[in-house]
């Protein structure tokens, strides 16, 4: 879409320029998209709420809830037509070349994977006919740990450390991540990154470059990163509405936190995230990762704790 104000046909040669502009028509950013250029919820016919420009023009639904509505209402030929549409519209505007995984298609107003798999048959085969490269394999059931002997360390920089009972644990100086297991070839050279969600919307923001430099870190040491984050997965992608999260006057929003986490998951293969529900969660589903024999590095983790086979 061009830079051309349609109140008075003056050009911009940047959308920011075009929305400093607009102010001198006595409008807000919001008000001139709406009422411009008009667009509504394929499900409710409500107006689609503007949040930034790129959402407004790229987005059909003003909720999850009502994209599970009209998939649900509509014949599958329309359904199976616009959801291949949403992938392929996707992929060709950020050039991506890995399918999407269940964190991005969950906080894209994207149907999950699950929903692929129902209208597809095989949510990765379907994807690779796209001209997508596959870094998982489909779920082969629940996942199982295996009886693995060894110890879990634990970074000295941890405030807070998890507890795992009935395993031995170690304090040690770790280059990055928060966990690992001693048995390096048992676990596939797997770390993780522990997040309560107020460290992880610091990390994903104000801390991006730091966390990009222990990213790099762990590619250089050819390991496999987790960011396990201690919350839900719906809870985190609206966290300006959690009574324990919200700070007054915050600039940070979800949008702009999972646009970062998207721009990992693309570049780096190695990394991945998972939303579990808090921090006795977190201590079980390390323990499993650790221990199942490096399923971990083929699944898309995100995807089997929905489905509860992680």
């Amino acid at each position: 879409m061009n830079n051309v104000c349609k109140i008075c046909n003056q050009s911009f040669s940047e959308t920011a320029g075009l929305h400093k502009h607009i102010k001198a028509h006595d409008l807000r950013i919001i008000e001139y998209y709406q009422t411009q250029y008009p667009r509504y919820d394929m499900q409710s016919g409500e107006i689609i709420r503007f949040k930034n420009k790129d959402q407004y023009f790229s987005t059909d639904f003003n909720s999850r809830e009502n994209l599970k509505k009209w998939i649900e209402s509509k014949p599958e030929p329309e359904v199976r037509n616009y959801i291949k549409e949403l992938l392929i519209n996707r992929k060709n505007k950020k050039s991506a070349q890995y399918s999407f995984c269940q964190v991005e298609l969950r906080s894209l107003l994207m149907p999950p994977i699950q929903t692929y798999d129902k209208y597809f048959g095989n949510y990765y085969r379907f994807c690779e006919s796209l001209g997508f490269k596959n870094k998982y394999q489909p779920l082969g059931g629940p996942i199982i740990s295996k009886e693995i002997i060894g110890k879990i360390h634990i970074d000295t920089r941890e405030q807070k450390p998890l507890s795992f009972p009935g395993r031995y644990t170690e304090v040690k100086t770790l280059n990055f991540g928060d966990y690992t297991f001693s048995d390096k070839k048992a676990s596939c050279e797997c770390y993780i990154e522990r997040k309560s969600i107020s460290d992880f919307i610091g990390t994903l923001s104000g801390g991006y470059d730091r966390f990009i430099n222990e990213i790099e870190r762990s590619v250089e040491a050819q390991a496999n990163l987790i960011v396990l984050v201690e919350e839900f997965l719906s809870n985190a992608l609206n966290f300006n509405d959690l009574f324990y999260v919200y700070q007054k006057n915050t600039k940070v929003t979800p949008e702009y936190v999972f646009h970062n986490v998207r721009n990992i998951i693309q570049k780096y293969p190695s990394v991945q995230f998972l939303f579990v529900k808090n921090r006795e969660e977190a201590s079980r589903v390390i323990q499993k990762i650790f221990t199942c024999d490096c399923i971990y590095k083929n699944i898309d983790l995100q995807l089997a704790y929905d489905m509860k086979a992680l």
